[in-house]
């Protein structure tokens, strides 16, 4: 079975939104293989709840979270339990546990990435699925693909003909593995080299100066306007029309929609694009994890296995840690 996801056992947790919204998040409701997680439960097996507070059952009909903490279960490890102090810098627990051992907290990741990029919207969906198995504390980084193309000289898979080839049939395959309606034809090659995401990726900053709540559901429909619908993200109306389908205000949407020439948001943009050129990014996605002071860039959405498993790993190098401390103190009682 796998590891309860890291919920506090202290009331029930916010009910978060479906990976994408009806009626694009039919069949969504499983985890993908990825990192013990099996993708389909075997005949006579306990179906496995998802990450997120829904589940999809036979018919497309919600399954609700059954309420953690009630009577008669056991709590998570704590190790498993998200929050509580970290150690000071130089400790020989690192950036993630108390000296307690009652709790760790979150490994900070950061995913730069750009609507225009089908593996982004892979990448972040596959995130948003494990950030409470793995308890990581996940970081939206909106940036702009061209700037990075552009400063490192590298070229789009689109550009290259062996590599567009292949890439229509990776993203194909990709996107039946992990649920996500991406749908890719030879036709989007063109429409990729002439769409800039420029104001897109402007108006995504803008919500996350803003309204960060919003960050999330607006990039996700951006990417299924761009690539389930082939409709365009660069107009005007058609970013008003991305920002109803998240859910905001028309009064919100026409002020992000003022705010994308302004200074401000035209360099918060620029910035969060250097960074990621900083940290080693030539392309989109870009993982960045944070542990014990140091930063390791995972690119693209098929390296998210190694990710995984580098926060696993550090999870149970604390976790020996943690009883060898418990270990020395019992000794120390005693002797």
């Amino acid at each position: 079975m796998p590891a309860r996801s890291a919920e506090s056992a202290a009331g029930s947790p916010p009910r978060e939104p479906p990976l994408l919204p009806p009626p694009h998040g039919e069949g969504l409701g499983l985890p993908p293989p990825l990192l013990f997680l099996p993708s389909r439960p075997s005949a006579g097996r306990r179906r496995q709840r998802a990450p997120h507070s829904w589940e999809r059952g036979r018919g497309g009909k919600e399954l609700t979270r059954r309420e953690e903490g009630r009577k008669g279960s056991r709590p998570p490890p704590p190790l498993a339990r998200p929050g509580g102090g970290a150690a000071a810098a130089g400790s020989r627990w690192g950036a993630g546990a108390g000296r307690d051992g009652t709790a760790m907290a979150r490994t900070l990741v950061e995913l730069f990435y750009d609507v225009v990029s089908p593996y982004s919207w892979l990448g972040f969906e596959v995130l948003c699925r494990y950030r409470h198995i793995w308890n990581i504390d996940l970081r939206f980084r909106p940036a702009f693909l061209g700037g990075i193309m552009q400063a490192t000289g590298n070229k789009p898979p689109a550009m290259l003909p062996k590599r567009a080839e292949y890439m229509l049939k990776d993203v194909k395959r990709m996107a039946k593995y992990y649920q996500v309606p991406v749908q890719i034809s030879k036709d989007d090659f063109q429409r990729i080299t002439g769409t800039s995401s420029l104001g897109a990726m402007r108006f995504i900053t803008a919500i996350d100066m803003t309204q960060p709540q919003y960050l999330e559901p607006l990039s996700r429909e951006f990417w299924i306007r761009f690539w389930s619908k082939h409709e365009d993200i660069g107009q005007p109306e058609n970013m008003l029309a991305v920002a109803g389908q998240a859910g905001l205000s028309s009064e919100l949407s026409q002020k992000l929609l003022e705010m994308i020439s302004s200074p401000a948001v035209k360099n918060r943009l620029k910035e969060t694009t250097e960074e990621a050129i900083k940290y080693g990014a030539f392309g989109m996605p870009a993982v960045v994890a944070h542990f014990n002071g140091e930063h390791h860039l995972f690119f693209g959405s098929d390296r998210l296995e190694l990710l995984g498993s580098v926060i696993v790993l550090q999870i149970l190098m604390l976790a020996v840690l943690l009883m060898d401390e418990t270990a020395d103190r019992n000794v120390s009682q005693y002797s």
